[in-house]
Order: C-alpha cells, then structure tokens, then sequence
C-alpha cells in the first residue's frame, strides 16, 4: 500500500497481530523491506510488524536530494506512525536502519517500548574497516576504487552501483548461497543511484551520535555478528557500553546478516526481549 508522506508516496505494508513493531531497513538507495518481511513472518502471530521503504529506496517514490537526510527519515518514520494510529512501539534497525533509529529513539523516546538494532553503529568510522575488510576478503570485482567509490557515495551511474554491490553480497553472510539463491536475491534489489550517493557522499560523514547516546533509556537489544564485515562487533560493544539499559548478544556463526546466518537464534533473542515489559 502506498500513503504520502511529507510530499512523497511511501510504501509500506502491516502483517500480523499483536504488540506493534515498526522495521527500518538498511542500505537506502539499495535496501527495502521486502527482505525484512519474509525473515519476521515467523513472529506475525504473535506482533503485528510495520515495514515501509524510506523515500528514495524500495517502490517508496524518489524525492528531492536535499531531502535525504537522517532527520527527514525519522520526520517520515514518526508520520507514517500517526498515520497508523500507533501510540507506543518496538522500534527494530538494521545496518543504516540502525542509525536512523538511534537517532529515532532520541527523537522521540516516549513512543518506543523496547529498541532493538542490528549491525549498527554511533558513529560512522565504520568506513575505514569497511573497506579494509572488503579488499582483505579476495572476492573477485572488488578493487579499491570500487569499494571506496561504494562507501563515500562517488558511485557513477546504476550499473556501478550493481557491479559492486553484486561483488560485495558475498560477504553479508557466512551461509554459502548457491549461484542460483544469489541470482534470485539480487534480481528483487531496485538500485536508486541518487539517494546511496546522496547518503554516503553528504550525510553519513557527519554522522556521529555517541555523545547523546547516554541519553537513550529506552530497553535496547543490540545483535551483532562475529563475522560482520561493515560493522564489526567492536561497534556494537561501544553501543552497549554507551547506552545505559541495553543488552549485547554476539552471534558467533554470523556475519552481518544475522537473520540469515543463525535466524533460529536471531528469533528467538528477539521475541524474548520484546516479551519482557
């Protein structure tokens, strides 16, 4: 379903019943919801979950650059919400999702319940590792400029974009993937240049919230993988140890995608957190 938000058509979709749960997704320009639906459909009895694609990402419209900013994503995150009628709800972040949803919970505490992220960070010296991780890896396609032009938003035209985001899947998961299953993952991906560009040239440089993160007492869960290429454990610890009522779980057979690494476990820390008043 489509509604507009702040002069944009959103997608978005509701599934299941119960406590409400709202999912930002990762990678905008890259990322939708899509893959966030299937990997929770396991928890539609017991939470109804809201997924929706950030403007410029997914089937939400694109908009104007100046728009794409972490403010103006939690300015539409929090309209969508009243839109919904929804009071109080488990925010859940995963990767960029992530920041946008610390700075959510800073935002707008009294809506949230519990905070839950997943392979995030405060801060985005991530990059460095990053890229670093990536050209240790030996994957063929991956070349410094490539991975470099990836992650300071420098990427040309939408065939670069898919040429390296096609050599750098590999390393989301430690789950080996047939040629087959990577094909048909990719093939569902809508590559929006403009907004990764936008994102990773202008605003994710100056992203750096972990002076106010003390301020955030709302329950969090932080999930983090061993084998995370983009945002190594050593990010979550400091998110654990910055933010007061916060829980770190370290998933030793993952990587970044945890959901698809160990989802059995990934579940399971997820409902019993959310469970807990």
């Amino acid at each position: 379903m489509y509604v507009k938000i702040n002069g944009v058509n959103i997608f978005y979709e509701v599934k299941g019943s119960g406590a409400p749960v709202v999912t930002f997704h990762g990678a905008p320009g890259i990322g939708d919801c899509n893959e966030a639906m299937e990997y929770f459909s396991p928890l539609f009895n017991e939470f109804t979950f809201v997924f929706f694609d950030f403007r410029g990402s997914g089937l939400s419209d694109d908009a104007s650059p100046f728009t794409y900013t972490h403010k103006q994503y939690v300015e539409d995150a929090e309209a969508l919400v009243n839109y919904l009628g929804i009071k109080e709800f488990a925010l859940f972040g995963g990767s960029y999702g992530g920041f946008i949803a610390l700075e959510y919970a800073l935002k707008y505490p009294e809506r949230l319940t519990h905070l839950i992220l997943r392979g995030t960070a405060g801060s985005s010296e991530i990059i460095k590792d990053a890229e670093e991780n990536a050209l240790k890896s030996g994957l063929p396609g991956i070349t410094k400029e490539l991975i470099s032009a990836l992650l300071r938003g420098n990427i040309r035209d939408e065939e670069e974009l898919k040429k390296i985001f096609t050599a750098i899947y590999p390393l989301y998961s430690t789950r080996r993937e047939t040629k087959k299953e990577e094909k048909e993952d990719l093939s569902q991906k809508r590559y929006h240049l403009v907004t990764h560009n936008t994102f990773f040239s202008k605003e994710f440089p100056l992203y750096d919230i972990r002076s106010k993160l003390c301020e955030i007492s709302t329950p969090t869960l932080i999930l983090a993988g061993v084998a995370d290429w983009v945002t190594p454990p050593k990010y979550s610890l400091e998110l654990h140890l910055l933010i007061p009522n916060s829980k770190l779980v370290i998933f030793e057979k993952s990587g970044h995608s945890i959901h698809k690494d160990e989802p059995e476990k990934f579940l399971k820390e997820i409902k019993t957190f959310l469970k807990k008043k």
